[in-house]
């Protein structure tokens, strides 16, 4: 009953989350209207229309919320543990980040005839300047966000809920039972999902809610629904705290690789740490 209270917690959360992100979006448009800027247009500019079409890709992963509180109400009745996990579910998994990735990619080059180098500066830094902001932010990350605010949450609401469950990602990596198993479980962690939920996350919504909002509201906001679609509420501080540094990084750098970078590499160092145990025993 705890991991149900804190699923609904996050539900709670993902839809307080949403609200605030629609009246901010009112109140802003309501500010340009009544007192405008005199701003000159940038290069890429997005559009009402973005507004609209970044939900669809989005809302493929804010449903997670919904089904976590509905799959942890089955098992609070039917009284049964946590099941293991399969080759299907990975799978299952790994397809669900291509098809969000696609669909994303879909609306910007097909939808919209945006070249997505461009959009997200793809090709403004070379190489080296990449991989040095790659490990420059994937140390803070690691120490603000992974073992600062990580183990302060942790305590902090297993002293509310009692154990509570760990990210799915995690427990599938932790549930490796072959060689196959866990490479698909590494590919879908640390390539598949720094590559779709920066390219939806950082380059499209924050994109567009920066432009229509502003950047430390764009930043908040971004943040807090980066964190709530991972479905776990020890990590949701964690998270929302790492998907505000991803920002930065994007903002200072202007290139998406770097947070791509940075998100592929934190999730390789989560996954070392993970393992080693199991290598040592």
């Amino acid at each position: 009953m705890d991991e149900l209270a804190a699923k609904q917690v996050l539900l709670d959360f993902e839809i307080i989350i949403l609200i605030a992100t629609a009246m901010g979006v009112f109140f802003y448009h309501l500010k340009a209207k009544w007192f405008p800027g005199n701003e000159m247009p940038g290069a890429y500019e997005f559009d009402h229309f973005d507004l609209i079409l970044m939900w669809f890709p989005a809302l493929l992963f804010l449903i997670n919320p919904v089904a976590e509180v509905f799959l942890a109400g089955m098992e609070a009745e039917q009284e049964v543990g946590e099941p293991t996990g399969t080759l299907t579910t990975v799978f299952v998994n790994l397809s669900y980040f291509i098809f969000v990735g696609v669909m994303t990619y879909g609306i910007m080059e097909w939808v919209r005839n945006r070249r997505v180098v461009d959009w997200f500066g793809l090709k403004r830094l070379s190489l080296p300047h990449i991989v040095m902001a790659t490990i420059t932010g994937s140390v803070i990350a690691m120490v603000v966000c992974g073992w600062a605010l990580g183990g302060v949450s942790q305590s902090f609401l297993e002293g509310i809920f009692g154990k509570l469950d760990q990210q799915e990602a995690v427990k599938m990596v932790q549930a490796s039972g072959s060689t196959f198993y866990l490479a698909l479980s590494i590919i879908t962690a640390c390539i598949a999902a720094p590559l779709v939920e920066e390219f939806l996350f950082r380059g499209y919504i924050y994109g567009v809610l920066k432009q229509k909002t502003g950047t430390l509201f764009a930043m908040v906001v971004v943040g807090g629904i980066f964190a709530v679609v991972h479905g776990n509420l020890p990590a949701l501080a964690p998270l929302w705290a790492f998907s505000i540094l991803l920002c930065i990084s994007y903002e200072i750098t202007k290139s998406l690789w770097v947070p791509i970078g940075i998100h592929a590499l934190f999730n390789v160092t989560n996954i070392v740490l993970m393992l080693t145990p199991k290598a040592v025993e």
